[in-house]
This record gives C-alpha cells, structure tokens and sequence, in this order.
C-alpha cells in the first residue's frame, strides 16, 4: 500500500509531537519543516529517522509554503499565530487539505471560499481550546432540547508551581502573552459582548473522578472565537485557569505597559516592551525537563431536556510524558490536531472549505473516533449529566 505523505510545519514543542504521532504509524511518510535544525534533529532522532526535515520552508513567505507543500496528502501546521492566517491561503493555494494549531487572531473563515472552490478541507483551531473544547461543547448542545448556558475552563499549569510567575511556558511564549491583552469576546443574554483580557475574575475548585485538582482562577481571555456565533446558547464564554493571583499580577504588568508590543526609546535605543519583558522571562517560565506540567478543562453546557434542567459537562486532564520528555499541553494539543488529520485522510471530515472544529461535534461518529484516539494514547476523560 502507498504511503501518503504528511507535511508538519513547525517542529517546536506542539509540532514535534503532532510528527512523531504521525510517524508512529507506517502508513504515513513524514516530513517536518522548521528553521530550527536542531529541534529538527531531535523530533528525527526521536522518531528513530523516520522523520524526514527540512529547513528551507520560510513560514513568513507564502510563495514558500506553497512550494513546500504541493504534492502533499495532507499538511499539518504549528507555527505563531501571526503567521497563520496567510498560512492557510497558502496551503488551499497548493490545494492541500489541512489540520492546523496556530492562534489566528483573524478570522480564518475568510478562506473559505477559495478552499470551498479549490475543494480543500481547512480544519483550523484543531487544538485543546480552541479545537476539543468546541467540538465537545456543540456535541453536548445537541444532547439537550434547549441551551441556556455554554461555557468552558481551560488550563495548562505545572504541577509544582514556583514564584514570581507560578506559571510554566506549555507553548509559544508570543502566543501566552497575546492572551493577557487581547480582548475577550464572550456572549451575554443572546449579545457579543466585548471585555478587556483578565477581566470576570473568579476561584474555582474543580472536582473529576480519580484527579486531585488544585483550586484556580479562571478569567475571561477570547478563545470563544466562531463559538459565540455558531453555538445555539444565549451565553457562551472561555475563562483561562491560572493559579490564583495570575491575573492581578498580569494587569499590573499590563498596566505599566511591559505587554505593549509598540516600540519605545529609551536613551536613543527604540525597543518593544513585550519582547523586553519576555527576554528576560522566557528562563524563568521555560518548562524544565524535570518539571511536570498538567492540562485539564470543562465544558460546561446548561439547559432543558425533556423539561428536566440539565447541565452536561466533559473533563480533560492529562499530565507530562516523563518518559518522552512531551509537556502535557503539547501532547493533547498535537494529538488532537494529529487525530483531526487522521479523520480528514479517513473520510470522516469531508466538507470543502474551512470547518470550525465545533462542526465536527455535530457529527457523534467522529466525536467518538477523537475521544477514542485520544484514550488510547493516556489522557483522561470524563463525562457527566447532571438534573439541576
């Protein structure tokens, strides 16, 4: 049987996974594309040469990307946020279906026309939150008659958290920060609603069987995106879990303009006060090999069903790989995304054109397929019906 041929962009802490997850089955031929050769090097020796790399692909140059991709089966991407919406025009323009990670700030819907003329599947926000999270929370939509409430928790914490920041780098540092400034939509008595990052501060204390959670705060950030208009509720919000504290000492940080991104003179020598700041945190809150770090979120979606109310939740949590060294974040987002692919190249995600994940809630073999793929590889999931 031909193999068919994947294509990874980016081979950081999210990319290597999703690669050496694809190269784990002999079906696939794998190529990883990065500017890093030696985490290229890495992700191949891990891989026991498997994996074939590439350095050449320049992820800010679309003409390059197109050229790397064409003749693919299938790419998968992990690249910055920035880069990745007119990342996506280049892979449809190479008419290559697509399972892609990045955090686009843009609207990624605005492809879908041309993915949908070219006959590509573009499945974007194919992570944890956004990605799992949405597909969960539209397919306990359809388990209720009527929705009142839909929201989701989602976090990515070490195990034993150390000051100043409490918080251990679980993918792109640029990325983290963008979350701490970008403001947050969330949808409020049937209204798009706008907040600034940080805001609707509140403890929580978590409970799911077999987990001892530790208590956290959870703050609106925009991981909403396509939810807020695609969900069938008058409500619908993200909050991001931190270890209580983080956000107070995030908006004095923002406060004082350390999170600005616009460059500042100072003694005749322009610089970006974010890039300032991270330089110097980066060491601090880089996850150290012999850390650990967990992943867990719930969905909580709230409303009638046979004229019972009732709340139907799903829990994730996972942990580090200490024996592969993957960060938990790293796994089940690259997982997700890697299993998203899988479902493209298998015929269970067939539509041309640009699928927010939530679409795949609304079809239960496919929910059962990722819920599956991802069991089998050791994270925990739990779900739950609860009369109100």
């Amino acid at each position: 049987m031909e193999k068919k041929k994947i294509i990874v962009l980016g081979s950081g802490l999210v990319g290597s996974v999703i690669a050496l997850d694809m190269a784990s089955e002999e079906e696939y031929e794998v190529t990883a594309c990065d500017a890093n050769r030696e985490s290229l090097e890495r992700t191949r020796q891990k891989s026991g040469g498997r994996i074939q790399i590439r350095t050449d692909v320049d992820f800010a140059s679309t003409g390059s990307i197109t050229d790397a991709v064409r003749g693919f089966d299938l790419c998968l991407a992990a690249i910055p946020g920035r880069l990745g919406y007119a990342m996506l025009g280049a892979v449809i323009r190479a008419g290559v279906n697509i399972s892609d990670i990045s955090s686009i700030w843009e609207d990624f819907r605005d492809w879908d026309n041309e993915a949908r003329h070219s006959g590509v599947i573009v499945c974007p926000d194919s992570g944890v939150a956004p990605g799992m999270t949405n597909i969960l929370m539209r397919y306990a939509c359809d388990l209720l008659d009527e929705v009142e409430d839909a929201r989701f928790y989602v976090g990515g914490l070490p195990t034993a958290p150390e000051p100043p920041f409490h918080y251990k780098l679980v993918f792109s540092l640029e990325d983290v920060l963008e979350e701490y400034v970008h403001p947050a939509r969330v949808k409020k008595d049937g209204r798009i609603q706008t907040f600034p990052a940080l805001s609707g501060c509140e403890v929580f204390k978590f409970t799911m069987p077999g987990v001892d959670l530790p208590e956290m705060e959870g703050f609106y950030t925009d991981g909403c995106r396509t939810l807020l208009e695609t969900i069938p509720s008058p409500n619908v919000a993200e909050y991001t879990l931190r270890y209580p504290g983080t956000a107070r000492n995030l908006e004095f940080l923002r406060l004082i303009g350390l999170l600005d991104t616009k460059p500042i003179k100072v003694k005749g020598m322009e610089i970006s006060p974010r890039e300032f700041f991270g330089h110097l945190a980066y060491p601090i809150m880089k996850l150290r090999p012999d850390e650990k770090d967990f992943t867990f979120f719930q969905v909580d979606v709230t409303g009638k069903k046979d004229d019972r109310r009732v709340k139907q939740s799903f829990s994730l949590y996972d942990e580090k790989d200490m024996s592969t060294g993957y960060p938990s974040m790293s796994r089940t987002t690259g997982f997700t995304c890697a299993i998203m692919g899988r479902m493209i190249l298998n015929g269970l995600i067939t539509n041309a054109g640009v699928n927010p994940p939530e679409t795949v809630g609304e079809r239960p073999e496919a929910v059962k397929y990722l819920l599956a793929g991802l069991e089998k590889r050791g994270v925990k999931l739990s779900q739950n019906s609860k009369t109100l």
